[in-house]
């Protein structure tokens, strides 16, 4: 058992990681600040102190490879069919609820691409989803530049600003998706009407899709774990 989870009942943490990345190949066991990229998403689960039971879904022997030095169980080794680019990761949460078995209240979607966010922000958004009823939460972070910021190209290379935005306009980080199973696999999204927004900080929401973001996760994982010479007031302007 990795938490007590008692006051949410039970929870289960979900790691996604499949092989043949088409961005940045390799990325999920590409060495960041010392050890395999997933290997930080798994330290956070252990951080955690709702997560009763954590699975790795996978096609990659060097990321099940990685989670058993860590002590982890065996992982769930995907099927073809949820192996390839255009594989579904909401068919990967449904393909180990039934292979796990048992009664789970909420699974939790903690993506290998987002090694920058903590046990904690997997705690408020369980608490969260558990304390409102929702039947989902997501995690958010506010936008890197001021909404006046944005716009658009047009086919003759005239910059249109963009239509009016939100005063605090918010984008999904892929860090952390809390749902209720029986909800989840009905309406196959973590967002629907109801959805909860867990707002984190950008530096520890910063997915990683390209050799530029995971240099920039480098240069920000200091700061994100303490171990900076200096603090960092904020990346947003």
């Amino acid at each position: 058992m990795i938490g007590e989870g008692a006051s949410a009942g039970r929870v289960l943490g979900l790691v996604p990681a499949r092989a043949g990345s088409q961005g940045l190949p390799g990325k999920n066991v590409r060495s960041l600040a010392g050890r395999p990229m997933v290997a930080w998403t798994l330290e956070a689960c252990r951080e955690s102190r709702v997560l009763d039971q954590v699975v790795v879904s996978t096609d990659d022997e060097a990321v099940a490879a990685v989670a058993a030095e860590m002590g982890f169980p065996p992982p769930f080794r995907r099927p073809d069919s949820l192996s390839g680019p255009q594989a579904s990761v909401i068919d990967a949460v449904a393909h180990a609820l039934e292979t796990l078995g048992g009664s789970w209240d909420y699974v939790v979607l903690l993506q290998p691409t987002s090694p920058l966010r903590l046990g904690a922000d997997i705690d408020a958004a369980v608490e969260l989803c558990h304390a409102s009823g929702a039947s989902a939460v997501i995690g958010v972070s506010p936008v890197l530049k001021p909404q006046t910021f944005y716009g658009r190209v047009t086919e003759g290379r005239l910059f249109c600003p963009d239509a009016p935005r939100p005063d605090e306009p918010v984008v999904v980080n892929g860090a952390v998706y809390v749902g209720r199973p029986d909800s989840l696999l009905e309406r196959r999204t973590f967002v629907g009407p109801d959805t909860l927004a867990h707002l984190m900080p950008p530096e520890r929401g910063w997915d990683v899709d390209t050799a530029f973001d995971f240099a920039v996760c480098e240069a920000l994982w200091p700061h994100v774990r303490g171990e900076a010479a200096g603090p960092l007031d904020s990346v947003r302007r």
